[in-house]
């Protein structure tokens, strides 16, 4: 009898949150719960040097956040479809961007002027032209 009255006093939730432990309750750090949460919620001392929140109070303010900052999903959206294309089908094979359609054979140099670019940069910076063998 004794485990079962312990089981249910720990099951029982403070009706006081302290500062620390507030931030926590609802889920964010503390400075986001100080910009966010605290100017709209009464505080009151425990103790000496404690500070307490009303949780209900905590509560009260999480469900209007809810209500006024929640996104309003369409009732037929897929909310759980894979993140990743790689799951499943493999639609990311056959995206191809512009550059990969063209096709150059091996060796065969696309453009010219890149070449006589370089040469004329090595020649800057040796100070000699480059010999054509």
């Amino acid at each position: 009898m004794a485990n079962a009255t312990a089981a249910k006093a720990s099951s029982i939730q403070p009706r006081f949150i302290r500062f620390g432990d507030a931030p926590g309750y609802l889920g964010m750090c503390r400075d986001e719960f100080n910009k966010t949460v605290r100017p709209h919620v009464r505080e009151f001392p425990i103790g000496k040097q404690g500070v307490a929140f009303d949780r209900h109070e905590l509560d009260e303010w999480a469900d209007s956040y809810i209500t006024a900052k929640a996104v309003v999903k369409a009732a037929n959206q897929d909310n759980n479809r894979p993140r990743s294309e790689r799951q499943g089908a493999t639609q990311w094979r056959e995206k191809r961007s512009p550059a990969s359609m063209k096709r150059a054979e091996s060796g065969k140099l696309i453009r010219s002027s890149g070449a006589s670019e370089f040469e004329r940069a090595l020649e800057l910076v040796t100070g000699k032209k480059q010999s054509n063998t």
